[in-house]
Formats: C-alpha cells, sequence, structure tokens
C-alpha cells in the first residue's frame, strides 16, 4: 500500500478524474466535450512525434514481447488520433451520409481491434513464437466479439 501511495502514475489518474469532476461541474457538456476532444488530439499527436522512431525499430525487428507492446500502443494512440481527426471532419462538415455510413468508422475499430490483440500477447512472445496463454486469450476474445457481434445482428433483423 506505502508503494500505492507515492506513485506518480496513481496520483496522476486521481488527478485527471478530479479535475474532470471539477470542469465538469462548471462547464457545459458540448464544453467539456470540446476540451476533451481536443486534449485527447493534442497529446496523441505528440505522442506519435515521441514514439514514432521506437515503433519503427519495433516494427522492423517485431519478434520479442517488447517490439509487440511499443507496437501496440504506439498503433493504439495513432488509431485514436485518426478518431479524433475524423470525428472533427464529421463535425465541420456537418455530418454528412457519405462520409458517416463510410467504411472508415469500422476501420478505426478494427484497428483497435489489431493494436490491442499485440498488447494483450506481448508478455507471452519469445523469440517470434507466442504463447499458448495468449493464443487461449485471444481465442476468448474472439469469442466474446462473435457472440456479441451475432447478438446484435439477429437483434437488428428481428
Amino acid at each position: 500500500m506505502k508503494r500505492l501511495r507515492t506513485s506518480i502514475a496513481a496520483w496522476s489518474a486521481v488527478g485527471a478524474v478530479a479535475t474532470f469532476a471539477l470542469a465538469n461541474k462548471f462547464l457545459s457538456f458540448e464544453k467539456m466535450a470540446e476540451i476533451s476532444s481536443s486534449l485527447v488530439l493534442g497529446i496523441s499527436f505528440v505522442v506519435l512525434l515521441r514514439w514514432t522512431i521506437d515503433a519503427a525499430r519495433s516494427m522492423r525487428e517485431g519478434r520479442q514481447g517488447p517490439d509487440f507492446l511499443v507496437v501496440g500502443v504506439f498503433s493504439i494512440v495513432a488509431i485514436i488520433f485518426l478518431q479524433r481527426v475524423w470525428v472533427i471532419t464529421l463535425r465541420i462538415t456537418d455530418r454528412p451520409d457519405w462520409l458517416v455510413y463510410s467504411p472508415v468508422s469500422a476501420f478505426i475499430a478494427w484497428m483497435i481491434a489489431w493494436a490491442c490483440t499485440l498488447v494483450l500477447i506481448a508478455p507471452d512472445v519469445e523469440n517470434g513464437t507466442i504463447a499458448n496463454r495468449s493464443k487461449i486469450l485471444v481465442g476468448v476474445a474472439l469469442f466474446i466479439a462473435g457472440l456479441v457481434s451475432g447478438v446484435s445482428i439477429a437483434l437488428s433483423i428481428g
């Protein structure tokens, strides 16, 4: 427990929640959404600048768990940045149907799933071999995804 009390990461999470709660109390939903969205856009852009060289190196080498983790985290941030740019584009263009119902939204979700898979298996990759534990976890994830997809598709038909 003592380590948690001295953890900068833990206190930063507490600070983020507290500042959000305070700002949310005084600002409208629209302003909070705009500020939050802009914050994500700015931070994710700078994270991409900071991690590009490491991610390129890990993508090139890509046989150890840390490589999978670096590429996975970088990809998640890159996709979040793309998603923020996409949402801003939709808002600026008054959400035309041809943009709203384009493959971009599904592509963003698809790529986040891929990047999260890299993060999931990263602890169990050694010299290009993925341990059975990670294979089972990916199977569980795909089962859950299939179940949710099947139920939602079935409900939309009826």
